[in-house]
């Protein structure tokens, strides 16, 4: 007679729940013999702050952190804490986590109407789209499926989805968009007339923010427009998850589409992940650990310390090179040569920020990964050797384990997402809160291509940008202690090579791929002693405007505001703070319009890159520096260089900035300004700045000012059109206004010197064209590598001399670089 054994389970009253005991009870595969000794710590760890509702494990790749997570999952389901969820950035994480629970002997499904997980019987896995989507089967605003436990693994990849589900994306040729760009239009024409013409002619290039003020006062409009496409495949998704929340949302709409989305994703919408009795957030150790209460709703105050372990994580082999900080003279075409090159014998992965970047891979890379095409690709590299591969703003939730990836290359600052966080890098551009943002995805990168303990990868980190953000002093100090250290060795190894040509570059990335002894042993040890990372880093901006955010919307505006001052007072940084003061304005208008104006125009007081106010803006007149212009070079360079590296990643970074393509008019025009700044003349933006006027101006030494149209995006070929020409002139005429005693040369920096059909000649007109561009680049390159001498760049004289030289001084530079306007 055969014994039914699961009675006497049901009988015994001692149930195992430390998720260790739970792994020795496990019928699992002969693969998972013993929980590594970091995973028994982090998991003892969790078990005596198990009842906090909310906690944070971080441990690196190649930890174990699945492993981790299913046992705590599993330990939770037997307390009686189930149903328990795993939730993962993507199907393909989902789809690993249920092979290691199968192997691991754990009873999984990927149905939330499992009935078996409504039990607790079952641990569901879904991917962070099933559960945050406005028809999420979870249910929105009321619980249709309980969760008890969940677990979010990668957490901080997660929320670059969580943020998509939250955002309403209308293209301009939907119904929807052309009934809200009506119902705004009057606003946005008197808000800014130019721009507004510019996003109903359906330029790509062009977006504005919506005013607080009129978006309140539209709110009817806005919610009919999409209350009637409610359920069109671009609005059913996302508006019920912020239709109750309109109010408290952004709208900035651009030429080809516009975006709504609330300042943060209201993620307790979904009541049961609010309700869940257990939320653990699990993540490598990264720079901003805000977004888990920024995004997942966590409390700050609760959330304490992470869960760590106490000894040094283990992690794969990364041997982290610069390029351009080794040898400075090296160019793109060089650093993409030696790509190339590795790619006839390794995968190589190279990460670009946007599908511009992409196109100069054209051609010569095997793929370029974008988009659907993304995860076909990562298989053929997982599958064996296919040569470069172009990964198009893809930084996190890719795994390339093993020989998918034996050389990574990120290239260029990760761009932003959205319009929202295109509005606020402007604001907050330099500043600490924006550089912890690009060094999180930065270091998101990094983590592509090392998957395991035993992995390794060369990577090589390229572009003036980027490279002057990692090595600067702050942004060094956000990385984590593990790529710190590897960094660290890294200019050891810059140290003996010198000033290395591509093939010493090729000859050290080749000791790390073939596995030079040596190297192993180096690379090892640099990580030993390394001390784990118990610290949340948190940015009390954010959590204030998250806070505040809360509280509107439970209409406590009073006390959002309140919230914010407190958070303003504690604010040095003046574009912080007016990042910080424009954010209460927002919140302020509802209760006291009037004083949300005054508290914008001291915000735009700040940093004119912010939201204008109605009315009481004072166009601040723009004056020559009064001493000579190379002492004011020296000076301006003497207040933000570390060293001379860093001042020729700046005249490159410059350079990189200053070209002739579609879609980059923003980074054209704040490269322009900054250009003045290196040469030692003051200039504004006054179009960006105060909503009118060209788009930079500058005023030159001698007096002269030069008044600067920037029409880098257009496809040459047509001429100057009737519209741009006519917008210079215009622009001269603000100028006149302002400026009545003062001499204006207006330029236009534009691909062709021929005027259109129907344009009009301005006077005195001069054009920056391909050539100008061209030689001005080039002379701005010479000539920061003739300052990179000390003994020249300590000396206003040979400074002096040196800007003559290039054509680069306040009297030579317009009739070197441009030349008239042509009929």
């Amino acid at each position: 007679m055969a014994i039914d054994f699961s009675d006497m389970l049901e009988d015994d009253d001692d149930v195992v729940i430390h998720p260790r005991d739970i792994f020795f009870t496990l019928n699992r595969s002969p693969n998972f013999s013993f929980p590594r000794d970091i995973q028994t710590e982090v998991m003892n760890r969790w078990f005596d702050v198990k009842d906090n509702k909310d906690n944070v494990i971080k441990l690196n790749v190649g930890s174990g952190k699945t492993l981790v997570g299913l046992l705590l999952l599993q330990s939770s389901i037997n307390e009686g804490k189930g149903p328990a969820l795993y939730v993962t950035p993507d199907n393909q994480l989902s789809q690993q986590v249920i092979q290691e629970a199968q192997s691991l002997g754990i009873e999984i499904t990927n149905d939330p109407r499992d009935a078996e997980y409504a039990a607790g019987e079952k641990i569901c896995v879904v991917n962070v789209y099933k559960l945050f989507n406005g028809k999420s089967v979870f249910g929105v605003g009321v619980s249709q499926i309980n969760i008890g436990t969940v677990v979010v693994d990668d957490a901080h990849a997660c929320v670059s989805t969580v943020l998509k589900q939250f955002r309403l994306s209308i293209s301009n040729t939907h119904e929807a968009y052309k009934r809200i760009l009506c119902a705004l239009s009057e606003d946005l024409k008197g808000y800014s007339k130019a721009r507004f013409l510019e996003v109903e002619s359906g330029d790509p290039r062009a977006y504005m923010e919506v005013p607080f003020w009129s978006w309140d006062a539209r709110q009817e409009a806005v919610v009919r427009a999409l209350h009637d496409h409610r359920n069109d495949d671009e609005i059913q998704f996302t508006y019920p998850l912020i239709k109750d929340i309109l109010p408290q949302c952004r709208c900035i709409i651009g030429g080809q589409y516009l975006e709504i989305e609330p300042y943060f994703p209201a993620t307790d919408l979904i009541q049961p992940f609010r309700r869940a009795k257990r939320r653990i957030y699990m993540t490598a150790t990264l720079s901003d650990d805000s977004v888990i209460a920024t995004h997942f709703g966590a409390s700050p105050e609760d959330l304490g310390q992470p869960i760590v372990p106490s000894s040094s994580q283990s992690m794969g082999e990364r041997m982290i090179l610069m390029p351009q900080e080794l040898n400075s003279e090296l160019t793109e075409s060089d650093i993409k040569a030696l790509l190339l090159d590795l790619s006839d014998s390794v995968n190589v992965v190279v990460i670009v920020p946007s599908k511009l970047a992409a196109n100069e891979w054209e051609g010569e890379a095997s793929q370029i990964l974008v988009g659907d095409s993304v995860s076909e690709g990562i298989e053929k590299l997982r599958a064996g050797h296919v040569g470069l591969t172009v990964l198009v703003n893809r930084y996190d939730g890719i795994d390339l384990p093993g020989d998918a990836c034996r050389v990574l290359a990120i290239t260029g600052l990760p761009e932003v997402s959205s319009y929202a966080d295109l509005e606020d890098s402007v604001v907050l551009s330099g500043t600490s809160a924006n550089l912890r943002r690009q060094v999180k995805r930065i270091e998101q990168g990094m983590g592509r291509g090392v998957r395991s303990n035993d992995d390794y990868c060369a990577v090589l980190l390229l572009g003036p940008k980027l490279t002057r953000r990692i090595r600067s002093p702050e942004g060094f100090e956000m990385l984590t202690p593990a790529t710190k250290e590897q960094l660290k060795l890294s200019r050891k190894i810059a140290k003996k090579l010198g000033t290395p040509s591509v093939d010493d570059i090729k000859s050290v990335i080749l000791q790390c791929i073939d596995r030079d002894s040596g190297w192993i042993k180096v690379s090892k040890k640099a990580l030993v002693n390394l001390q784990a990372d118990d610290q949340l880093r948190l940015d009390g901006a954010k959590l204030a405007v998250r806070a505040a955010f809360d509280l509107a919307r439970a209409n406590r505006t009073r006390e959002a505001v309140v919230v914010l001052d407190e958070a303003i007072d504690d604010i040095e940084d003046p574009q912080v703070k007016a990042w910080l003061l424009s954010r209460k304005a927002a919140f302020q208008h509802g209760m006291d319009a009037e004083g949300a104006q005054r508290t914008l125009i001291s915000a735009h007081s700040m940093e004119p890159s912010v939201l204008k106010p109605m009315h009481g803006v004072v166009y601040k007149k723009l004056t020559p520096s009064t001493g000579q212009q190379a002492a004011t070079l020296i000076a301006n360079h003497g207040h933000r260089f570390i060293d001379h590296t860093n001042m020729k990643l700046y005249a490159d970074e410059l350079c990189s900035d200053l070209q002739f393509a579609p879609d980059s008019s923003e980074k054209f025009e704040a490269a322009v300004n900054d250009l003045s700044w290196f040469l030692g003349i003051n200039g504004q933006r006054p179009e960006k700045d105060y909503r009118n006027g060209p788009d930079n101006l500058w005023a030159l030494p001698n007096g002269t000012f030069l008044l600067i149209e920037c029409k880098n995006g257009v496809i040459p070929g047509n001429g100057i059109s009737k519209k741009d020409a006519g917008q210079l002139g215009q622009s001269l005429d603000w100028f006149k206004e302002r400026y009545p005693a003062s001499t204006a040369i207006p330029v236009m920096i534009h691909p062709d010197r021929r005027l259109g059909q129907g344009a009009s000649l301005v006077t005195d007109m001069r054009v920056i064209d391909q050539v100008g561009l061209e030689n001005l680049r080039n002379n701005i390159r010479s000539f920061a590598k003739q300052i990179m001498d000390p003994d020249v760049s300590a000396s206003a004289s040979e400074v002096a001399k040196r800007l003559s030289q290039f054509n680069l001084s306040a009297d030579s530079f317009v009739s070197a670089f441009s030349v008239s306007a042509r009929n």
